[in-house]
């Protein structure tokens, strides 16, 4: 015993390095961005980690939605190694509108599994708070709980915020970094431009719209044929028609998926809405159970089976088909290779009992997608229909990256590590507010103006590393064409000489999105929506469409057409240096035939133009023809082009102009 008491108290490693048993000094622990994984989805919780000085006086917070089911909205930290966290220091700032009161509660232990919890009492004295927490662990959860709530006629009632402005972390390792593991290098999808290219749609859509795009997202109410139980029979009949302002349908599915199928579009129905739309809306479809359970969600698992049953690639038996057919009942029909199982989850207005937390998401997604891993049992989730189904969870509201991470992080301690989807789907809407649903003055900005590339290139990134396997896609951005709705260019936009119209912004923001998305590397780009529509109400998104409700096209529809035909068969290549901080030059390149092409824009919305751009291509280009958007053009106006010393002369504007090489 004395001989190892001896030892710990110094081991002499050599002339020069020693190692003492006395207590290391407390330090502050520094958290990354890649450390925390936000448990609601919600804002930018790096403003808690910003401002490491518990001698200043820190200022920024980590806002949470106040609707009710975000909360309690936790933050899970993970030190990447064990440490002794000997305290935790909060800086309680003073209360503003709905940021007020509160607790915080500090935990130790694993995710899921949490222990030796600390509850903090907020004043909002405007000073720092210690709180002692000799913890020795790996992982730390601190999790906000309102204690104030608003409530207004007429309105949902809304949690109070907590006005802590930082949390600073004390401690040090008890253990050498591990390390790191390998990673399943990321192999890109290469979907071709015109593929790429998509739209949002219903079964009603007109053919023509079609040609302007590679892909639509349908939009598919569970109402139309889905039931509420798991022994009523489901109905294959042609939808009948339902006298749905946002749904006008009169359609044969299996006529409309063929018909998708023979024009070359890949189409993926998104089935919304609670199957009982009638008296639920858009109410999560747990039917009474917990919605963190898998097993809640059935009723949807057993509708996405003979969803993909009958309009997927492989034959089912029939004591599996629950249908009103008569036999031999439909499957394997192999008209559809892509499945999405909601919209809008993650949604922060309207009824609280809309909205999943990531957790409550995935649970329901892995449902959907295998019957949770086959738990269910025979006949639930898209993959026991056809293993080679593409799932695509339902698009979230906005570029939540902490939404998925925190799906991901269910993932892994509940599915194995095995994620429940072959899709990431998000959207975004570029906005001075840089949201939907803003709730305040907002108008529309260019997808430059509102760094749409660095905002996708995050998500692009994250999924490369720990997602290789996933497709990434981006199924509603877009632009009204009205006025008066803040997801115009009205407010704030300057006009040109030309007095531009809201219909030529949408026309050249959207084109240049589809290019700025490719480039950031999606995988999939679906514009809302196919069309304008008609007796909408709430102004905002309703005249979005390609065509009005007249079904009059814009110049929007021939841009984008004239775009996908242009780029046919071709891949992003990259970004070229154009010389001129006014141009922005993307190239695209045909992976079989070597030929290319040149987009040239200026990223801009105030008139910019640069005449006479001296654009040097390839030295292997032999011949160039310009391709210029046109209004009623579908395939734009072409010329020829003079090549002079591997140069090329074109005027640039803020509408893109794309130059055809025959090789690149």
């Amino acid at each position: 015993m004395f001989w190892r008491i001896a030892v710990c108290a110094l081991v002499i490693l050599s002339s020069s390095m020693w190692i003492s048993c006395s207590q290391p000094e407390s330090k502050i622990i520094p958290i990354t961005e890649d450390m925390v994984i936000d448990e609601s989805g919600s804002g930018v919780f790096m403003n808690w980690f910003d401002e490491q000085d518990i001698n200043g006086t820190p200022k920024t917070r980590w806002d949470t939605y106040g609707m009710l089911t975000y909360w309690p909205a936790g933050l899970v930290i993970d030190l990447q190694r064990k440490y002794r966290v000997e305290s935790v220091w909060i800086y309680d700032a003073s209360g503003s509108h709905r940021v007020k009161g509160g607790r915080l509660r500090i935990s130790s232990g694993e995710p899921f599994n949490w222990s030796d919890s600390l509850s903090v009492t907020l004043q909002n004295e405007d000073k720092w708070i210690k709180v002692d927490c000799p913890y020795e662990t790996r992982f730390l959860q601190i999790q906000k709980h309102p204690t104030l709530v608003h409530k207004e006629e007429g309105y949902f009632p809304e949690n109070y915020d907590l006005a802590v402005t930082e949390v600073v972390l004390m401690g040090y390792p008890l253990e050498e970094m591990p390390p790191a593991k390998a990673k399943t290098q990321f192999m890109p999808f290469n979907v071709p431009m015109d593929q790429y290219i998509g739209m949002n749609s219903y079964i009603n859509t007109p053919d023509k719209v079609h040609e302007a795009v590679g892909n639509v997202r349908e939009y598919r109410a569970w109402g139309w044929n889905g039931v509420t139980d798991l022994s009523t029979p489901i109905s294959w009949d042609p939808i009948p028609t339902l006298g749905n302002k946002y749904h006008p349908s009169d359609g044969n599915s299996d006529t409309y998926y063929k018909k998708m199928l023979d024009m070359g579009i890949e189409c993926m129905p998104c089935i919304h809405r609670h199957v009982d739309e009638k008296n639920q809306r858009e109410c999560i479809p747990n039917f009474g159970g917990d919605p963190s359970d898998p097993a809640s969600y059935k009723i949807m698992a057993d509708y996405s089976f003979q969803f993909v049953a009958r309009y997927g690639h492989a034959k089912v038996p029939d004591h599996l088909l629950r249908t009103t057919e008569v036999a031999p009942k439909k499957s394997g029909l192999g008209l559809i290779r892509y499945y999405e199982n909601w919209n809008e989850g993650n949604r922060w207005w309207d009824n609280p009992a809309g909205h999943f937390t990531p957790y409550q998401f995935a649970a329901y997604c892995s449902a959907s997608y295998d019957g949770h891993m086959g738990e269910l049992g025979p006949g639930f989730g898209v993959k026991a229909a056809d293993p080679n189904i593409k799932f695509s969870f339902g698009g979230l509201a906005e570029l939540s990256l902490s939404y998925i991470q925190a799906m991901k992080l269910w993932s892994d301690y509940y599915r194995d590590g095995s994620f429940p989807a072959d899709v990431i789907n998000v959207h975004h809407y570029c906005n001075t507010m840089g949201k939907q649903h803003s709730k305040e003055d907002a108008y529309g900005v260019s997808p430059e103006a509102d760094r749409m590339k660095e905002k996708l290139e995050k998500l692009v990134h994250w999924r490369n590393e720990n997602l290789p396997h996933v497709e990434l896609w981006l199924t509603e951005f877009g632009w009204d064409t009205d006025e008066t709705t803040y997801q115009s260019a009205a407010f704030g936009h300057k006009l040109y000489p030309d007095k531009i119209t809201m219909n030529e912004i949408q026309g050249q923001w959207l084109v240049r999105a589809f290019l700025i998305g490719s480039a950031a590397g999606f995988e999939r780009l679906q514009m809302f929506l196919a069309n304008d529509l008609r007796n909408y109400t709430h102004g905002v998104y309703g005249s979005s469409g390609f065509i009005t409700i007249d079904n009059e096209f814009k110049p929007s529809w021939y841009y984008v057409k004239t775009l996908k035909t242009a780029l046919t068969g071709m891949l992003f290549h990259d970004e070229y240096t154009s010389g001129n901080d006014k141009v922005w030059v993307y190239r695209y390149r045909h992976p079989e035939t070597g030929q290319g092409a040149y987009v040239l824009w200026c990223p801009t919305s105030d008139g910019t133009t640069v005449n006479k751009y001296k654009l040097e291509l390839s030295n292997n280009a032999d011949s160039a023809t310009q391709v210029s958007l046109i209004d009623k053009l579908e395939y734009g106006s072409k010329k020829e082009l003079s090549i002079n010393n591997q140069t090329v002369t074109v005027d640039v504007s803020e509408r893109p102009v794309i130059i055809l090489v025959d090789k690149i």
